[in-house]
Order: structure tokens, then sequence, then C-alpha cells
């Protein structure tokens, strides 16, 4: 269990660093299937928030349906996770 808590903490702040970079156009545009990508990979947690209060990227609806997709996906994970643990 820790070895999740510890791999969701650590994408979860690599998404939003990622994410913060690319809203002060500090590195060049990430593409959206980029950070799809983290989102499926865990980081969604924190990305979804950050993009909601930076408003960055918030014209693009198929973008959040991807999101919520990813954020329902890992509820369930977690979910799963404490009926098999707990």
């Amino acid at each position: 269990m820790e070895i999740l808590v510890t791999y969701l903490f650590v994408i979860n702040l690599v998404s939003l660093i990622i994410v913060f970079l690319d809203y002060k156009l500090i590195i060049p545009r990430v593409p959206s299937i980029v950070l799809h990508a983290l989102e499926l990979s865990g980081g969604i947690i924190s990305m979804l928030p950050a993009l909601f209060l930076l408003r960055y990227r918030i014209t693009k609806e198929s973008y959040y349906l991807v999101s919520i997709w990813s954020l329902t996906v890992w509820f369930f994970i977690g979910y799963i996770n404490f009926q098999i643990l707990g």
C-alpha cells in the first residue's frame, strides 16, 4: 500500500510541475496526448484541479471528457484496492 501512495505522490508532483511549466511557457507546448498519459498514469488527482484553477485549456470540452474518464478509472482502482486490502 505504501508503494502505491508513494507512486501517486510522485506522479502527481511531476504532473503538476509539467502543467505549471507549460502554463508559464517555460517549456515548449505540451501536447494534450502527453497530458492525458500523465492523467492515466495517476496524475489526474492534482492536474484536474490545477487546470481549473489556472483556467488553462478550459475551452476544450473533449479534453475534460477524457480527464473525467481518467478520474473515474482511478476512483475505481482506489475502490478495488480498498476492497481487497480491507
